[in-house]
């Protein structure tokens, strides 16, 4: 199918035509922490980051600490097809969490994320006898998931340490998908259309693991695995035919020729997993002053498939398939800090105290133009900043940046180079302000 451009006018519309099939894109990974180090998260388990994509790592938060955790994802897309350019920002929240490591082998964490969005707008034109005509198609709507995770430590010793975990909770929303038509050059711009709206309101989880092998001068192993089973997600559907003999664009001269009513049904979500492995190393040096540099660096990959040929949408009157691919990807991220040890009331300087990340990652998508399966690559670096507040221990600001494309290289393809900025916030209380303390009185 081939793509026309419509002229742009909405400045926080973001145009992404092929999220026209099914329930939309699924989000990529927007936390500033991981999309700087190429999305790598599957084996991340830092007590100063809340890392809701894999949800063993919450029992590897520092002991009895709360953290909150708040993000914004910002893209600008730049599209190009036959010619045809367009620029498109589009802004959102990333995440909100709170999590909690306590009892020293548990973990848990609760809060909200977009996880599917559908936000497109494009033209055909063809010919019906002897008369033009123009096809508008218009597409948005989202689902978000509320969620609560949990995680233990099945085993917990210096050398070796084991956790699982997951994130149960409830996936809601809905989204639209309308179809208009109308005859070119005429006095007024009456014609007809559909609407197709799914909304979804059900339960949804995801699984994890983490394990971590410390050896001797420094070195630690950590392997992370996600998993996310095939699931049935309840929704209803319903789709509206409608005609205007004045303007087909004003939703209010619109006027109902049929209505299916709500049909209930289950939607068929791909089954994906994760796997991840990093290697980290304490690299001591000296500094001018006589005191020890406790750097530490590390560096992960991960590999990432799932299975889209798996999505269906079934309902009482329809079924719906849309030929997707299976798709894989490839992620790899370095992180470096020049300062991990904190003694007594000397605080090392601010950029000595800093992260900084740098990563690539390579995914094949679900969908298919002229027999070739779209891909997307970026390449990212990002920053995480401490804020130190009152003596706040693990608050920091995280920033991460990505420059890539997505698209394929066949001609008359629609494509997209792209510049993601994501920030976010993680805060913690003081070092004075430990929870589940057992306070004693004299």
């Amino acid at each position: 199918m081939t793509l026309f451009f419509v002229q742009f006018e909405v400045v926080a519309q973001s145009n992404a035509p092929y999220s026209y099939k099914g329930i939309g894109n699924r989000n990529s990974t927007t936390n500033p922490v991981f999309s700087g180090m190429g999305n790598q998260f599957v084996s991340y388990a830092m007590p100063s980051v809340l890392n809701t994509g894999n949800a063993a790592s919450y029992s590897f938060l520092r002991h009895q600490f709360p953290i909150f955790s708040i993000g914004l994802a910002n893209r600008v897309s730049f599209n190009e097809e036959n010619g045809n350019t367009e620029i498109n920002p589009k802004s959102t929240i990333s995440e909100i969490a709170f999590g909690l490591s306590f009892s020293k082998r548990f973990g848990l964490a609760f809060g909200l994320k977009p996880m599917f969005d559908k936000s497109y707008s494009f033209t055909q034109k063809g010919t019906l006898l002897t008369d033009s005509i123009r096809y508008d198609y218009l597409g948005n709507g989202s689902l978000n998931k509320a969620f609560i995770g949990f995680s233990v430590k099945i085993l917990n010793y210096d050398s070796l340490q084991w956790s699982i975990g997951g994130n149960f909770g409830s996936l809601f929303g809905s989204t639209n998908d309308q179809r208009r038509s109308a005859i070119i050059n005429t006095l007024t711009n009456a014609g007809g259309g559909d609407i197709r709206t799914q909304q979804v309101r059900s339960f949804h989880y995801d699984l994890g693991t983490i394990i971590k092998f410390r050896l001797g001068d420094g070195n630690r192993f950590t392997i992370g695995g996600t998993f996310e089973p095939i699931q049935q997600i309840r929704s209803t559907y319903s789709k509206e035919f409608f005609y205007s003999l004045s303007d087909v664009s004003n939703t209010n001269s619109w006027e109902t020729l049929t209505y299916s009513g709500e049909n209930k049904g289950k939607i068929t979500f791909a089954p994906s997993y994760n796997l991840g492995i990093s290697y980290s190393k304490r690299l001591v040096s000296h500094k001018k002053n006589g005191n020890e540099r406790n750097s530490e660096l590390m560096v992960s990959a991960s590999y990432s498939s799932t299975d889209w040929s798996k999505y269906k949408e079934k309902y009482s009157d329809s079924t719906h398939s849309y030929n997707f691919n299976k798709s894989t990807g490839f992620q790899i991220g370095i992180q470096y800090t020049p300062e991990t040890q904190y003694i007594g009331n000397a605080m090392p300087k601010f950029f000595d105290r800093s992260s900084y990340r740098v990563g690539f990652y390579n995914n094949t998508l679900p969908y298919i133009y002229n027999n070739s399966q779209l891909t997307e690559s970026a390449v990212t670096i990002g920053f995480g900043f401490p804020m130190l507040v009152d003596r706040r221990l693990d608050s920091s600001i995280q920033l991460g940046f990505a420059a890539g494309k997505r698209g394929t290289t066949d001609a008359g393809a629609f494509n997209e180079k792209f510049i993601a900025f994501n920030i976010g916030f993680l805060i913690a209380p003081s070092i004075n302000d430990r929870w589940f303390v057992k306070r004693k009185l004299d």
